[in-house]
Protein backbone atom coordinates (compact mmCIF):
# COMPACT_ATOMS: atom_id res chain seq x y z
CA UNK A 1 0.00 0.00 0.00
CA UNK A 2 1.47 3.31 -0.91
CA UNK A 3 1.56 6.50 0.72
CA UNK A 4 -0.70 7.53 -2.26
CA UNK A 5 -3.50 5.65 -0.86
CA UNK A 6 -3.67 7.16 2.66
CA UNK A 7 -5.91 10.67 3.37
CA UNK A 8 -4.15 13.44 3.14
CA UNK A 9 -5.94 16.56 5.07
CA UNK A 10 -4.71 20.17 4.80
CA UNK A 11 -5.02 22.03 7.89
CA UNK A 12 -4.79 25.84 8.44
CA UNK A 13 -4.28 27.49 12.05
CA UNK A 14 -5.16 30.70 12.26
CA UNK A 15 -3.71 31.60 15.48
CA UNK A 16 -1.44 35.05 16.21
CA UNK A 17 -0.22 32.97 19.11
CA UNK A 18 2.85 30.52 18.29
CA UNK A 19 2.45 28.74 21.26
CA UNK A 20 -0.88 27.49 20.22
CA UNK A 21 -0.17 26.87 16.60
CA UNK A 22 2.83 25.05 17.35
CA UNK A 23 1.00 23.12 20.26
CA UNK A 24 -1.95 22.20 17.28
CA UNK A 25 0.70 21.16 14.70
CA UNK A 26 2.49 19.21 17.23
CA UNK A 27 -1.10 17.47 17.61
CA UNK A 28 -1.69 17.28 14.37
CA UNK A 29 1.85 16.09 13.23
CA UNK A 30 1.88 13.52 15.66
CA UNK A 31 -0.88 11.38 13.73
CA UNK A 32 0.30 9.24 10.89
CA UNK A 33 -2.86 7.79 9.52
CA UNK A 34 -4.79 10.14 8.05
CA UNK A 35 -2.12 12.47 8.08
CA UNK A 36 -2.45 16.06 8.32
CA UNK A 37 -0.60 18.65 6.53
CA UNK A 38 -0.38 21.83 9.00
CA UNK A 39 -0.47 25.61 7.88
CA UNK A 40 -0.12 28.14 10.59
CA UNK A 41 -0.98 31.52 9.42
CA UNK A 42 -1.55 34.69 11.43
CA UNK A 43 -4.45 35.98 10.93
CA UNK A 44 -7.23 35.51 8.05
CA UNK A 45 -6.38 36.59 4.67
CA UNK A 46 -7.37 35.98 1.13
CA UNK A 47 -4.32 34.67 0.71
CA UNK A 48 -5.32 31.61 2.80
CA UNK A 49 -8.10 30.52 0.74
CA UNK A 50 -5.95 30.46 -2.92
CA UNK A 51 -6.77 27.43 -4.96
CA UNK A 52 -3.40 26.09 -4.46
CA UNK A 53 -2.98 26.17 -0.90
CA UNK A 54 -6.28 26.40 -0.12
CA UNK A 55 -7.19 23.88 3.36
CA UNK A 56 -9.91 20.91 3.96
CA UNK A 57 -10.46 22.45 7.50
CA UNK A 58 -9.41 25.74 9.19
CA UNK A 59 -9.36 26.24 12.72
CA UNK A 60 -9.91 29.80 13.79
CA UNK A 61 -8.52 30.86 16.98
CA UNK A 62 -11.40 33.04 18.67
CA UNK A 63 -9.59 35.11 21.29
CA UNK A 64 -7.06 36.40 17.78
CA UNK A 65 -8.56 36.64 15.49
CA UNK A 66 -10.80 40.61 15.89
CA UNK A 67 -13.48 40.17 13.23
CA UNK A 68 -14.24 36.10 13.58
CA UNK A 69 -17.64 36.80 11.82
CA UNK A 70 -15.72 38.31 9.05
CA UNK A 71 -13.35 35.12 8.59
CA UNK A 72 -16.68 32.81 8.28
CA UNK A 73 -18.01 34.92 5.96
CA UNK A 74 -15.25 34.98 3.75
CA UNK A 75 -14.49 31.45 3.76
CA UNK A 76 -17.95 30.18 3.61
CA UNK A 77 -18.43 32.80 0.21
CA UNK A 78 -14.85 31.66 -1.01
CA UNK A 79 -14.87 28.12 -0.45
CA UNK A 80 -18.31 27.00 1.03
CA UNK A 81 -16.68 22.88 1.11
CA UNK A 82 -14.25 24.09 4.18
CA UNK A 83 -14.63 22.52 7.25
CA UNK A 84 -14.71 25.54 9.88
CA UNK A 85 -13.84 24.80 14.11
CA UNK A 86 -13.83 27.78 16.61
CA UNK A 87 -10.93 27.35 18.69
CA UNK A 88 -11.75 28.99 21.89
CA UNK A 89 -12.10 29.41 25.74
CA UNK A 90 -14.96 29.68 28.15
CA UNK A 91 -14.99 32.99 28.40
CA UNK A 92 -15.45 33.51 24.86
CA UNK A 93 -19.20 32.10 24.89
CA UNK A 94 -21.20 34.75 23.21
CA UNK A 95 -18.62 35.27 20.04
CA UNK A 96 -18.89 31.22 20.01
CA UNK A 97 -22.32 31.37 19.81
CA UNK A 98 -22.72 33.84 17.04
CA UNK A 99 -19.84 31.77 14.96
CA UNK A 100 -22.03 28.50 15.58
CA UNK A 101 -25.15 30.76 14.49
CA UNK A 102 -22.75 32.11 11.26
CA UNK A 103 -21.57 28.85 10.37
CA UNK A 104 -19.07 26.86 12.02
CA UNK A 105 -19.00 23.14 12.14
CA UNK A 106 -17.52 22.55 15.27
CA UNK A 107 -16.34 23.87 18.66
CA UNK A 108 -12.63 22.99 20.22
CA UNK A 109 -12.40 24.25 23.45
CA UNK A 110 -8.98 24.96 24.75
CA UNK A 111 -8.68 23.09 28.12
CA UNK A 112 -9.70 19.80 25.83
CA UNK A 113 -7.40 17.25 25.68
CA UNK A 114 -5.38 16.76 21.98
CA UNK A 115 -7.81 13.04 21.48
CA UNK A 116 -10.90 15.47 21.04
CA UNK A 117 -9.03 17.95 19.18
CA UNK A 118 -8.26 14.85 16.73
CA UNK A 119 -11.83 13.87 17.33
CA UNK A 120 -12.96 16.97 16.34
CA UNK A 121 -11.32 16.72 13.09
CA UNK A 122 -12.16 12.64 12.77
CA UNK A 123 -15.71 13.50 12.68
CA UNK A 124 -15.42 16.30 9.94
CA UNK A 125 -13.03 14.62 7.20
CA UNK A 126 -12.87 11.03 8.03
CA UNK A 127 -11.88 8.51 5.90
CA UNK A 128 -14.30 6.19 7.69
CA UNK A 129 -17.95 8.56 6.71
CA UNK A 130 -17.48 8.71 3.05
CA UNK A 131 -17.23 6.28 0.86
CA UNK A 132 -14.52 8.00 -1.72
CA UNK A 133 -12.87 11.21 -1.79
CA UNK A 134 -11.95 13.53 -4.60
CA UNK A 135 -8.44 14.10 -6.31
CA UNK A 136 -6.44 17.38 -4.98
CA UNK A 137 -3.33 18.47 -5.66
CA UNK A 138 -1.99 14.91 -7.45
CA UNK A 139 -2.92 13.16 -3.94
CA UNK A 140 -5.89 10.30 -4.23
CA UNK A 141 -7.43 9.50 -1.44
CA UNK A 142 -8.55 6.34 0.02
CA UNK A 143 -12.16 4.63 -0.69
CA UNK A 144 -13.83 3.11 1.98
CA UNK A 145 -13.10 -0.23 0.65
CA UNK A 146 -9.63 0.62 0.54
CA UNK A 147 -9.14 2.10 4.07
CA UNK A 148 -11.40 -1.00 5.10
CA UNK A 149 -7.68 -3.03 3.80
CA UNK A 150 -5.45 -1.06 5.78
CA UNK A 151 -7.79 -1.38 9.00
CA UNK A 152 -9.79 -4.20 8.56
CA UNK A 153 -10.79 -4.78 12.05
CA UNK A 154 -12.44 -0.66 12.09
CA UNK A 155 -16.28 -1.26 12.51
CA UNK A 156 -18.54 1.78 10.80
CA UNK A 157 -21.57 1.48 13.12
CA UNK A 158 -23.35 5.10 13.29
CA UNK A 159 -22.79 7.06 16.70
CA UNK A 160 -26.01 7.65 18.14
CA UNK A 161 -27.92 9.29 21.48
CA UNK A 162 -29.67 6.44 23.62
CA UNK A 163 -33.75 6.58 23.31
CA UNK A 164 -33.06 6.79 27.11
CA UNK A 165 -31.70 10.12 27.43
CA UNK A 166 -34.62 12.64 29.09
CA UNK A 167 -35.78 15.91 27.76
CA UNK A 168 -33.46 17.45 30.41
CA UNK A 169 -31.03 15.46 29.70
CA UNK A 170 -30.80 15.89 26.21
CA UNK A 171 -30.87 19.99 27.17
CA UNK A 172 -27.66 19.63 29.38
CA UNK A 173 -26.10 18.16 26.58
CA UNK A 174 -26.93 20.79 24.37
CA UNK A 175 -25.53 22.86 27.07
CA UNK A 176 -22.19 21.01 27.47
CA UNK A 177 -21.61 21.14 23.90
CA UNK A 178 -22.08 25.02 23.49
CA UNK A 179 -19.29 24.92 26.13
CA UNK A 180 -20.97 25.36 29.64
CA UNK A 181 -19.16 25.11 32.87
CA UNK A 182 -22.15 23.17 35.52
CA UNK A 183 -22.18 26.47 37.29
CA UNK A 184 -23.64 28.24 34.35
CA UNK A 185 -25.61 25.53 33.26
CA UNK A 186 -27.47 25.58 36.58
CA UNK A 187 -28.34 29.24 35.75
CA UNK A 188 -29.21 28.67 32.83
CA UNK A 189 -31.70 25.69 33.16
CA UNK A 190 -32.26 27.61 37.08
CA UNK A 191 -31.28 24.14 38.98
CA UNK A 192 -28.75 23.42 41.19
CA UNK A 193 -25.04 22.48 40.65
CA UNK A 194 -25.68 19.16 42.04
CA UNK A 195 -28.39 18.67 40.14
CA UNK A 196 -26.43 19.60 36.96
CA UNK A 197 -24.02 16.71 38.48
CA UNK A 198 -26.75 13.91 38.56
CA UNK A 199 -27.80 14.92 35.16
CA UNK A 200 -24.22 14.39 34.10
CA UNK A 201 -23.31 11.29 35.62
CA UNK A 202 -26.61 9.87 34.46
CA UNK A 203 -25.84 11.03 30.61
CA UNK A 204 -22.67 9.57 30.96
CA UNK A 205 -23.89 6.09 31.98
CA UNK A 206 -26.83 6.08 29.18
CA UNK A 207 -24.10 7.06 26.54
CA UNK A 208 -21.51 4.77 27.69
CA UNK A 209 -18.93 7.60 28.55
CA UNK A 210 -16.64 8.44 31.24
CA UNK A 211 -16.15 11.82 31.73
CA UNK A 212 -17.37 15.37 29.53
CA UNK A 213 -14.42 14.61 27.47
CA UNK A 214 -15.73 11.60 25.95
CA UNK A 215 -18.99 12.65 26.03
CA UNK A 216 -17.40 16.04 23.76
CA UNK A 217 -16.14 13.03 21.39
CA UNK A 218 -19.23 11.47 21.11
CA UNK A 219 -21.24 14.29 20.35
CA UNK A 220 -18.55 15.12 17.46
CA UNK A 221 -18.91 11.93 16.18
CA UNK A 222 -22.72 12.01 15.88
CA UNK A 223 -22.44 16.03 15.12
CA UNK A 224 -25.58 17.01 16.74
CA UNK A 225 -27.21 17.64 19.97
CA UNK A 226 -30.19 15.04 20.67
CA UNK A 227 -33.58 16.49 19.82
Amino acid sequence: MTDTMVPALTIAIISSYHVVSLGLQQIFESRETPRFLVHPYQRMTPDVLLPEHRPDVVILDMETERDVIGAIKLMREAAPKIKILSFSGFEDKERMREAIEYGVDGVILKVQPPKVVLAAIDALYSPFHNDAFPERNGTRFASQREVSKIHPTTETRPAVWPDALTEREREVIGLVRQGLSNKDIAYQLSISDSTVRHHLTSIFDKVGVSNRQKLLVHAHHIGSTPD
